[in-house]
Formats: structure tokens, C-alpha cells, sequence
């Protein structure tokens, strides 16, 4: 398991629900800017972190195996504890707006938040995972299959090109945990056998269409169950598959789970909306 990966698949996903909502024609901030600054400050330090300790496992030991062991523990629970703060921020900064506007407020921010605390709790149990992991590591290279000196090069990342099957496969197989986390509302009707099964069916799909990366299979699972497993077959679904003009499958289904999360939230927040009070009599 590449842990940063995973980090950086549920920060795109968290980075899809907005961040500010429009009641009686003003926008309110669900985030402000300067709260967006200090959560994006510290994924950008765990997914660091989450580095450190793929190239320490991947490597199979490493000097600083306890230290980063126990910055990776320290730095578990800080996303969460972060979110807690801005609840304090947030209680003193909306405390302005009406009881009816407060209403529309929390309903509309609902997504959001649930989102980020789904984030939260995720990222500190892979935070963990990495922790022991990392700690389990011996502290030297040392013993009967000495390790090569690492050379000063950049820590192994991706190459360009496509990835290899195998690793598409993997993501696949990850599929129904990643689901359950990301969208678990589209999936709670799924048991494991079935949820695994339609899992694979939808894996199997991206790669037929052509899909490339482990983000655009992670897309395209997401668009099939979120949407409808005939979701792709709508005109507006289609015609952004079909529009080579945005770029490569990957490129466009990116765009289309976008634009369906998009319409995902617009619908709720129709929904949500209070039907008027009766008139007394």
C-alpha cells in the first residue's frame, strides 16, 4: 500500500465538495480562505510524511525508522484535531446569521462536513497503519543481504508514462474499502460479496474504455456507483466521454465525476431547501 497515494486520493476527493454556499443571495464560507490554508498545510505535511515512510518500507529498513514511526503517530489525530478548532472558529463566526439562515447554512454545509470528517478519520487510521508499519522496520541495512547506500536521487515516484496493469489491478481490488470511505451512502446497500463483484465489474470497465491511471479508475467507480450504472449512457455523461477536446479518458472522466458530484450537490441542496411554513388561520 502506497500510503501517500492514498492521502492524496482522499484530498482530491475532499477538494470536490465546495467550500462556500449562497444563502438569500449571499455567499457564506463553509471554509475561509485562511482555514483552507492551514488544512491544506497539513495534508501537505502528512502526505510528506506518508512519503518518507513508502520509501522507508518500500526500502525494507531504515535508520530513522522509530523517529519517523513516531512522527507519523504525532501527526495522525491533527487533521481531526484541526477540523475541531474550526468548529470552535466557526460557532463565533456564524453566530450573526439568523435562525432560518443558520438553518439553510448547516443543511447546505452538511456535505462538506461529513466529507471532511470522513477525511479526518481516514487519514489517521492510515497514519497509524504507517506507524506501525515503519516501526516494524529494522534500523539498518546490516545482515545477511546488505542494502546498497541510497544515492542522493529523488525518492521513487510514478514514471510518466502508463502505469503497468499490475498496479491498476491493485486499485481495483481496493476498490470496495475506497468506496465505503469516499462515498459510502452509494454503497450502503452493497454486501461485501456484492459490493466486491460490482467493484470489479466497474474496475473492468474503466480499463476497457482505456483508462490509464489508478486515478481514473478510482473516477470512474465513483461516477458508476454515485451516478447510476447507466449514468454514462445520459447525453450530458456522453458527451463528455466523447469530447476528445478535454483531454485523455482519464482527463475526461476526471471532468465528468466533477461535473456529477457537482449536480449531486445541487440536487441535495434543492432538496434540503425548507418548504414554506403554513399560513396560521
Amino acid at each position: 500500500m502506497a500510503y501517500a497515494d492514498r492521502i492524496s486520493d482522499l484530498a482530491r476527493t475532499l477538494a470536490q465538495y465546495p467550500t462556500s454556499v449562497t444563502i438569500t443571495g449571499s455567499k457564506i464560507d463553509i471554509r475561509t480562505a485562511k482555514q483552507l490554508e492551514s488544512l491544506n498545510a497539513q495534508i501537505s505535511n502528512d502526505q510528506s510524511l506518508a512519503r518518507d515512510g513508502d520509501t522507508l518500507i518500500a526500502a525494507g529498513n531504515g535508520k530513522d525508522a522509530k523517529a519517523l514511526s513516531q512522527r507519523l503517530a504525532d501527526a495522525a489525530p491533527q487533521v481531526g484535531n484541526l477540523l475541531a478548532a474550526f468548529g470552535a472558529q466557526d460557532a463565533e463566526r456564524l453566530k450573526t446569521l439568523s435562525i432560518m439562515s443558520k438553518q439553510k447554512f448547516d443543511a447546505s454545509a452538511a456535505s462538506r462536513l461529513q466529507a471532511e470528517k470522513r477525511f479526518a478519520d481516514e487519514v489517521a487510521k492510515l497514519m497509524a497503519q504507517e506507524a506501525q508499519a515503519v516501526s516494524a522496520l529494522p534500523t539498518s541495512p546490516c545482515g545477511p543481504k546488505p542494502q546498497p547506500t541510497p544515492t542522493p536521487t529523488p525518492s521513487p515516484s510514478p514514471s510518466p508514462g502508463p502505469s503497468p496493469v499490475p498496479s491498476l489491478d491493485d486499485v481495483i481490488a481496493s476498490l470496495p474499502g475506497y468506496l465505503q470511505i469516499t462515498i459510502p451512502d452509494a454503497v450502503s446497500g452493497y454486501d461485501a460479496d456484492s459490493l466486491a463483484v460490482a467493484s470489479k465489474a466497474a474496475g473492468d470497465a474503466a480499463i476497457k474504455l482505456g483508462v490509464k491511471t489508478p486515478d481514473g479508475i478510482t473516477d470512474y467507480a465513483t461516477v458508476q456507483f454515485a451516478g447510476g450504472p447507466d449514468v454514462t449512457s445520459q447525453p450530458w455523461a456522453s458527451a463528455i466521454l466523447k469530447d476528445t477536446g478535454l483531454g485523455t479518458i482519464d482527463d475526461r472522466i476526471a471532468i465528468l465525476n466533477n461535473a456529477l458530484q457537482a449536480r449531486l450537490l445541487l440536487a441535495d441542496a434543492m432538496n434540503d431547501s425548507p418548504s414554506p411554513a403554513p399560513t396560521s388561520r
